[in-house]
C-alpha cells in the first residue's frame, strides 16, 4: 500500500510532521504576523492541515486544490470554514496561474502567503523540482513555502521480476541512480553518485536538488533568496521527504534566524544537508503515557522498564533518540463507538 492510500488517521508519522510545521510556523510569527495570511495547499480530503492553520494561526483564507473532481467534492464538505474555497486544478496550474488564482479565489489582498505542495509520484520528480522554482520566483519576501516528495528507494527502482534472483546491491544502486540521473537531470547535484542510493542518501540528495532549484531561481548577487527552515523525512509505509523554507532578503537572514531562536527548535535545518529522522511507531495510549513520564531517562533503563525494544521494525531505543524533541506533537488515536 503506497503512503497516499493509506487513510489520515493511520498515518502517524505524517500527524507528526504536520504538527512540527505548524509549530514552525508559530515560531514565525515573531517575524511576522501571519493571520492575514492566505494558505494554499492540496490538503486531501479531510483538509486536516487547513483546520489546524485556521484554528491554531487564525487563517481565514484558505485554499485547497486536487486534480481529481471526487476528491474536491469531498474537501467541500469537510471544509473548516464556510470561506474556504476548493477547486480542482493540478499543481502546475496553480503554480502558473498563481496570481490569477489568488484573485479569482478573492485572497489576493493576504499580507503573504503559506504554500504547501504535497507530491506522490516519483516520476515525476523534475516536473516537482522545476514547479518549486517557478512558485517561489514569483513570491514575495515572508511568503512560506512546503513540498512534500516521494523520497522511497524502491519507488525510484526498476522492479525486480518475480522468480529472477536477487540483484547486488551495488549493481541495483548504480543502475537506480542512472534512472535518477534521467529524472531529476540539471538540478541533479554534481558530487551526486551511487552510494547515495539509501533511504538516507536519496533523501539527502532529492533535498540538495530542491537547493539546486533556489540557486537558479535566486542568483548570488540577487537581494532576495530561500532558505530552508526544516527538512524531515518520515516512512508511512513510503519514506517521504518535507522541505519548508521562506523567501527572505539575504541581508535580514540572521535577523530570521534570531527571531524565530532556530539554534534552539530540535527541527531546524541551517541548509539542505540538515535533514532530521522522525521514528514514529505505533503506541498504545499506556505505552505513550509511559514513555512521556521517562522521556528523559537512559533509553536502556526504558526498554528495560518496557520489557520490550521494538514495536514492528522500530527500535525502541532508535526512536527514544528523537522522541524527546517531538513528544507533544505525537497524535492520540482512539478508537469510539458513534
Amino acid at each position: 500500500m503506497s503512503g497516499s492510500a493509506i487513510p489520515y488517521h493511520l498515518r502517524p508519522h505524517k500527524a507528526v510532521d504536520r504538527r512540527l510545521f505548524v509549530d514552525l510556523l508559530t515560531r514565525l510569527e515573531r517575524w511576522r504576523p501571519l493571520h492575514n495570511y492566505a494558505y494554499v495547499s492540496m490538503g486531501a480530503y479531510p483538509l486536516e492541515d487547513h483546520k489546524i492553520v485556521h484554528r491554531i494561526l487564525g487563517i481565514k483564507r484558505l485554499l485547497a486544490f486536487d486534480y481529481d473532481e471526487e476528491v474536491v467534492n469531498r474537501q467541500k464538505f469537510n471544509r473548516p470554514i464556510a470561506r474556504c474555497r476548493c477547486i480542482q486544478a493540478a499543481s502546475k496550474d496553480v503554480v502558473d496561474n498563481f496570481d490569477h488564482i489568488l484573485k479569482d479565489n478573492k485572497i489576493d489582498d493576504a499580507a503573504g502567503v503559506i504554500v504547501w505542495l504535497d507530491y506522490t509520484d516519483p516520476n515525476e520528480i523534475q516536473h516537482q523540482i522545476r514547479e518549486f522554482q517557478d512558485l517561489i520566483d514569483k513570491l514575495r519576501v515572508g511568503d512560506v513555502v512546503r513540498v512534500t516528495v516521494n523520497a522511497h528507494f524502491s519507488e525510484y527502482a526498476d522492479p525486480i521480476p518475480q522468480g529472477q534472483a536477487q540483484p547486488k546491491k551495488t549493481e541495483r544502486q548504480q543502475k537506480t541512480f542512472q534512472k535518477l540521473q534521467s529524472k531529476i537531470g540539471e538540478y541533479l547535484p554534481s558530487d551526486a553518485s551511487s552510494a547515495d542510493m539509501t533511504p538516507a542518501g536519496l533523501a539527502l540528495l532529492l533535498s540538495k536538488s530542491f537547493g539546486n532549484a533556489v540557486h537558479k531561481a535566486f542568483q548570488p548577487t540577487s537581494a532576495n533568496t530561500f532558505k530552508p527552515l526544516s527538512v524531515t523525512r518520515y516512512a508511512d509505509g513510503l519514506q517521504m521527504l518535507t522541505m519548508t523554507g521562506a523567501v527572505i532578503k539575504r541581508a535580514e537572514e540572521q535577523a530570521l534566524t534570531s527571531a524565530l531562536d532556530l539554534k534552539n527548535w530540535p527541527f531546524a535545518s541551517k541548509d539542505w544537508s540538515s535533514i532530521h529522522h522522525l521514528v514514529v511507531p505505533a503506541l498504545t495510549l499506556r505505552e505513550r503515557l509511559f514513555l512521556e513520564r521517562e522521556v528523559g531517562g537512559r533509553p536502556d533503563r526504558i526498554v528495560k522498564k518496557l520489557g520490550f525494544s521494538s514495536t514492528a521494525d522500530v527500535s525502541i531505543k532508535d526512536f527514544l533518540k528523537s522522541y524527546k524533541d517531538y513528544y507533544r506533537f505525537y497524535p492520540t488515536l482512539l478508537s469510539a463507538d458513534v
